[in-house]
């Protein structure tokens, strides 16, 4: 059997691929235990610097396994289920490196939810977007009632969610769902390119940043109490010392995360 989620690496950048062709890589409860053990792994991982979260064979991700919904399912199942998806949409929005989604074909029910995780979201023009939870009696999950407002506001998520119409890539680009589209099969080296960019930066401050809005920051006496926890340790750290005497010397700083 082949391995449900493979990691490859383009030096600082792990690639997490969703390899399950033959469902468009839908999310079975093994795949997503996989899932999260993969990111995890790299969420420790001092030598990956960002991550792209892609799937094979030109598609993103169908969803849920319906296959697996025709049994009854028990409440403390399908929360069970729950309390592993969630270990995969917390390690995404909450690690302190930034993700890029690459999206292929369809990002459909729980596959735009792994979408709208992302920090930075890569399509191909031949990209669809569908939140079919309503379809088959369902609310979003995997947090899609909060990204998806997040990226593209209230209105538009009620309106996409509720009525689970397609989203086509162009509407997509134009609604701020995703952040670049490119030809179809381009999509995995444009989104490393955006994660190499991202993950040069200092680590330090990309995780903090990444936790700040992943905690909620809806006031600005929130921001500033934030900044004042945070950025006088900031000073302090190497990382800032060497981005100083980069400046000065004219060259690119090397981050350490230290």
């Amino acid at each position: 059997m082949n391995e449900l989620v493979l990691t490859e690496r383009a030096d600082s950048v792990a690639i997490v691929t969703l390899n399950n062709p033959k469902t468009r890589n839908a999310l079975s409860r093994d795949l997503l235990l996989a899932l999260a053990d993969h990111l995890e792994a790299l969420r420790v991982d001092a030598s990956c610097r960002a991550l792209v979260l892609t799937g094979a064979e030109g598609h993103f991700c169908s969803g849920g396994d319906i296959s697996g919904m025709s049994a009854e399912r028990p409440l403390p199942v399908g929360r069970e289920r729950m309390v592993i998806a969630h270990r995969v949409v917390r390690t995404l929005t909450q690690m302190g490196k930034p993700v890029v989604g690459a999206v292929e074909g369809y990002a459909a029910g729980a596959g735009f939810s792994l979408a709208a995780a992302c920090d930075y979201l890569v399509a191909s023009k031949s990209a669809r977007f569908v939140s079919s939870f309503a379809k088959v009696g369902l609310i979003p999950d995997l947090g899609l009632m909060y990204t998806l407002p997040q990226r593209i506001g209230l209105a538009q998520a009620k309106r996409i969610l509720m009525s689970s119409q397609k989203v086509e890539a162009e509407e997509a680009q134009r609604l701020g769902l995703t952040d670049s589209l490119v030809e179809p099969g381009e999509t995995v080296s444009a989104a490393v390119a955006i994660a190499r960019e991202l993950g040069a930066n200092a680590p330090m401050s990309v995780a903090l940043l990444k936790a700040a809005y992943a905690r909620g920051m809806t006031t600005l006496e929130e921001a500033l109490a934030y900044e004042m926890d945070n950025q006088a340790a900031l000073y302090l750290t190497k990382d800032h010392r060497e981005a100083v005497a980069a400046f000065a010397e004219k060259r690119a700083p090397s981050f350490q995360g230290l």
